[in-house]
């Protein structure tokens, strides 16, 4: 997986977030929602403010259409229109889509895609792990509360670089509008990088 994000970005990647969450017997699923905030919020604060991010959902049991399968309204991410504001929630959605999975999948989502997950009308758990990775360049707009130093210096040697500072921002705010030596080649904004097997 850290191969495919880090070819994703072509970047250093920042752990922003990990979550573990479980949906019990009854649960009714969630709004459908991106987990984009350009300007922050209530609920996600700054963190969800970076312009570039993609959440990992790691299921840990299979997903079936009684067990809290996700649901994604495919596409949604490349919308301009004022529906696809990233504050706005729905209840549903007429091209909302179920995706079913076995244990050990993985789902990748781009943050600003409508997402959620269906109720549970299964009798036991479903549960899974969410981690969210941005590229260094793409930084909060403000600075949120960083890692415990002494808890990320207890990862093992591997894992510390993914979880540099929160506040990491590789940005040049003063470029000017023809700077020198331009590149002429960019690969990772080529068409032809989605034409690969």
């Amino acid at each position: 997986m850290i191969e495919f994000l880090e070819t994703l970005f072509g970047d250093e990647l920042i752990c922003t977030s990990c979550a573990y969450a479980v949906s019990q017997p009854g649960h009714p699923g969630i709004a459908i929602h991106t987990d984009a905030q350009p300007y922050g919020s209530k609920i996600f604060g700054l963190g969800a403010s970076s312009p570039c991010l993609v959440r990992v959902l790691y299921y840990l049991d299979d997903l079936t259409p009684e067990h809290s399968p996700f649901k994604v309204i495919p596409g949604s991410h490349l919308s301009l229109h004022a529906d696809a504001n990233p504050y706005q929630r729905y209840l549903s959605h007429d091209d909302e889509e179920m995706v079913t999975c076995r244990a050990g999948s993985a789902v990748i989502i781009n943050q600003k895609v409508f997402h959620a997950n269906y109720p549970n009308f299964s009798d036991s758990d479903r549960h899974l792990l969410a981690i969210a990775y941005r590229p260094a360049w793409a930084g909060p707009i403000g600075d949120v509360p960083d890692y415990d130093l002494d808890r990320v210096n207890t990862l093992p040697a591997h894992v510390r670089p993914y979880f540099r500072s929160l506040n990491t921002r590789k940005i040049n705010y003063d470029l000017p509008n023809r700077p020198d030596e331009m590149s002429r080649h960019a690969p990772g904004i080529s068409p032809q990088r989605y034409d690969q097997p």
